[in-house]
C-alpha cells in the first residue's frame, strides 16, 4: 500500500510537471502595438489565474484598441488599459474601467523592471482593465498591486524606455498621445514569437521576516526591534530601495473604504534632533496641505517609553471615479540614541477608531532587543559581583575556622605535653 502511495504521487507530480512543460511551450500571450514599437506580455496565470484570463478576455474583444498609456512617469512606470481615454475629453482619464472588477491576487513577485501589474483604487478587490509596466525596480509595489506578467522581448523593453522618456504635461499625461496609443492588442501563442528572451524566474519577496507568538509579538532580530501586532493581519517587510519605504508593514482585513495598516519606518539621524525631524516632517506636509487633498488634525510631543516623541494626527482625501474616500493617519515618531523610528497608522475614517487603540499598543511596546539586552546585563554583573564577595566571604569564614581549630589543637597538644 506504502509502495503504491508513492508511485501514486510520483504519477501526480511527473503529470503536473508535464501540463506546465506544455503550458509553457504553447501559452498565451499578448502583442501591445505602438507607435513607438511592439510590448509582448507573457503571463503568470499560477500567481493570479483571474487577471490572466481577464486580460486576455478583454484583448480578444478588442478592449484595448486605440486606448493611451495616459500616465507615464519615468523611472517609476507606464499605465494605460483605460478606455476612457479613447476620448479626447481627458478629465476622465485614469477612472475608466470594464464595468466590473476582479478581487485582487497578491503575490510575492517582485515588481522590478519589465513587471506588469493592475492598476486599482485604495480598495484592493478594484482593479479591472488599467495595469501598468514597471519602468524601473519599484518594490515598495509588492505584495499591494496584483502582478499578472512581464515584458518577454529585447524589443519590449527598448519601447518600454521611449515611452518613459516621452514628454508628459498636468497629471503625468503625455502631450503627443499618438506616440503612445496601443494602435492594437492582440493574443498570440509563445510558439509563434521566435525573438522570446530567455528569462528565469521572476524574483520573488523572500526576505519577510516573521516570527510571532500566540501574543502576536513582532521580533526582527536584522532590524533590531520587536513590538505587537494586532492578530492575523499580514506581516511583510518590503525591500528597502529608498529612505522613505517602510521596513515593516501589517495590513488588517479591510472593512470599510480601506484596509487597516501599521508601519514601521527607520531612519538614521545623523546628527539631527527630534526637533530637526519635526520641522523637516512639517515642511513635506506643508505642500500637501496646500494642495487641498491633506489636513494637519492635531500635532504634540509626547514621551513614549522613556523616548521623545512626536504625534501628529492627520486625514487625506481621495477621489475614485465618483466616490470620495477620506484616509485618517496617525504618525509617532520616537527618538533614541541614533535612530528615529516612525510608527504610521492608517484606515479609513469611518473605521479608523476600531484599530487606534492596537496601534497604541504598537507603539507602548515597541523595544529595541539590543538595549533590552543591555538593560539586564547590571543585573546579571550585580548578581556575579554578590556571589562573588558571598564565595570571598565563605572562604574566610572557613579560613578563620581552620585557624581557630588550630590554635585549639595546638593549646590541646601543649597541655598534654604538659602532664
Amino acid at each position: 500500500m506504502k509502495k503504491f502511495l508513492i508511485i501514486l504521487l510520483l504519477s501526480i507530480i511527473l503529470f503536473n510537471l508535464g501540463n506546465q512543460t506544455y503550458a509553457q511551450s504553447d501559452d498565451k500571450l499578448v502583442i501591445l502595438h505602438t507607435n513607438l514599437g511592439q510590448i509582448v506580455i507573457e503571463f503568470f496565470p499560477n500567481d493570479a489565474p483571474n487577471h490572466v484570463a481577464n486580460i486576455i478576455k478583454l484583448t480578444e474583444n478588442g478592449f484595448y484598441d486605440n486606448t493611451i498609456f495616459h500616465r507615464i512617469i519615468p523611472g517609476f512606470m507606464i499605465q494605460g488599459g483605460d478606455p476612457n481615454t479613447k476620448d479626447t475629453n481627458t478629465s476622465n482619464w485614469g477612472t475608466g474601467g470594464p464595468g466590473y472588477s476582479v478581487n485582487s491576487e497578491f503575490n510575492t513577485i517582485m515588481h522590478n523592471r519589465g513587471i506588469v501589474s493592475m492598476a486599482r483604487s485604495t480598495d484592493p478587490n478594484s482593479a479591472g482593465s488599467q495595469f501598468f509596466i514597471v519602468h524601473k525596480d519599484s518594490n515598495f509595489l509588492d505584495q499591494q498591486y496584483t502582478v499578472f506578467g512581464r515584458i518577454a522581448t529585447q524589443e519590449s523593453f527598448e519601447t518600454l524606455d521611449k515611452i518613459a522618456s516621452v514628454t508628459t504635461g498636468d497629471k503625468d499625461i503625455p502631450l503627443n498621445t499618438e506616440q503612445v496609443k496601443i494602435t492594437k492588442m492582440e493574443v498570440i501563442r509563445r510558439s509563434e514569437i521566435s525573438n522570446l528572451l530567455e528569462q528565469s524566474d521572476p524574483q520573488r519577496i523572500t526576505s519577510e521576516v516573521v516570527n510571532s507568538t500566540g501574543d502576536q509579538l513582532y521580533e526582527n532580530k536584522v532590524l533590531d526591534i520587536t513590538f505587537n501586532i494586532p492578530e492575523g493581519w499580514l506581516i511583510q517587510q518590503p525591500t528597502k530601495s529608498d529612505p522613505t519605504i517602510p521596513d515593516v508593514v501589517a495590513v488588517g482585513a479591510k472593512v470599510g473604504s480601506s484596509p487597516p495598516v501599521i508601519s514601521l519606518t527607520i531612519s538614521n539621524m545623523n546628527g539631527k534632533s527630534i526637533d530637526d525631524m519635526i520641522q523637516e516632517k512639517n515642511k513635506f506636509l506643508k505642500t500637501a496641505v496646500d494642495s487641498g487633498n491633506f489636513k494637519i488634525l492635531s500635532q504634540e510631543k509626547s514621551i513614549i517609553n522613556g523616548n521623545q516623541a512626536y504625534i501628529t494626527n492627520a486625514a487625506a482625501f481621495f477621489q475614485t471615479n465618483e466616490t470620495a474616500i477620506t484616509i485618517q493617519f496617525r504618525e509617532v515618531i520616537i527618538s533614541t540614541n541614533d535612530k528615529f523610528y516612525s510608527f504610521t497608522y492608517s484606515n479609513g475614517i469611518e473605521n479608523f477608531n476600531d484599530y487606534i487603540a492596537k496601534f497604541e499598543e504598537s507603539t507602548n511596546s515597541f523595544k529595541i532587543i539590543s538595549e533590552s539586552i543591555k538593560e539586564k546585563q547590571p543585573i546579571i554583573k550585580d548578581q556575579f559581583i554578590f556571589i562573588i564577595f558571598g564565595i570571598i566571604a565563605a572562604i574566610g569564614i572557613v579560613f578563620v575556622v581552620l585557624i581557630i581549630k588550630k590554635r585549639n589543637l595546638i593549646f590541646k597538644n601543649n597541655n598534654i605535653s604538659k602532664n
